[in-house]
Formats: structure tokens, sequence, C-alpha cells
């Protein structure tokens, strides 16, 4: 039983190996077996050195770490890069959290959007936040594909 607040705090470099476990767990609530991302290559780790260089924000309740979420930048402008949630977390509403968080995030980042690459079964999720779908990109994995989102934030 929980007995304190949720808080979202800066993520700290050290914490990038426990962040890439988190992540690898969040997977499996989609039914993905370990391993399976293997094609995604470096896309899925997550150094020290990216920890350091990007927004990354972690989600805590009593020192338990249940989520996390990092912006990127790149050709494209702000990219939500990541937004997991331990899979035992999924469907209380930490994923809403971290999303309005990283809405916050963004605007004071002076940005008016961002975009998100999405797992499929993601996809959903991101669409009741309110971003839109505008592409899909093929991946590796031919069963797999990227959904592409936009988020055009609010005044």
């Amino acid at each position: 039983m929980s007995t304190g607040a949720c808080r979202i705090r800066n993520a700290e470099p050290d914490e990038a190996d426990e962040l890439e476990r988190l992540q690898e767990r969040s997977s499996t609530h989609w039914g993905y077996p370990p391993g399976y991302f293997d094609w995604a290559g470096d896309a899925r780790a997550i150094p020290e050195a990216y920890v350091r260089s990007n927004p990354v924000f972690v989600l805590e309740q009593d020192s338990k770490r249940l989520g996390f979420y990092a912006f990127t930048e790149g050709g494209d402008g702000l990219l939500l890069d990541k937004l997991f949630v331990d899979a035992d977390e999924i469907g209380k509403g930490y994923g809403r959290l971290l999303w309005e968080h990283a809405v916050r995030t963004a605007h004071e980042l002076g940005r008016s959007e961002f975009t998100v690459a999405s797992d499929p079964n993601a996809a959903p999720f991101y669409a009741a936040m309110d971003a839109v779908q505008y592409a899909t990109k093929p991946t590796a994995e031919p069963s797999w594909t990227l959904h592409m989102f936009r988020y055009v934030l609010s005044d």
C-alpha cells in the first residue's frame, strides 16, 4: 500500500540503467517477449549521456519509479521520444500524469508543438490525449510500425 503522493522530478544520469529496465518491463504489458526489440539496436538504449543531455523526468511514489518520459531534439523539432509506465502500473492514470507534465515542459521550453513516435499499442493513448496521428513509419521489423503523432499546445 502506498503512503506518499506521486511526484515528477528530473532524472539523474545514474538512473539510466533502471529507466532502461523500466522501459523493458513496460513493453511486456503489450505481450512483447523479452528481447523482441533487439532488432531496434541502440534505439531503446538509455545511456547516462541521454539522461544528461535531454529533458528526462521520472514519476515516483514512495521512492519507487512508476514511469518516465523524455524529450529529444531532432530535425523535426521536439520529439516525445519516450513515455513509459511500469507494466504493473499501467491503467492507473500515471500515463496521463506524465503526459500532462510533458505538455507543461514543452510549453516551458517555448514550444508550440511536439511530435510522438508511438508503439502501435500505445497509439490509442496518444489519440485520447488529443494528439493527432499524421503518419506511420516502417521499421526494421516488418510487423511493427511507428505511429507518428503531433500535439499542438494550446495557449
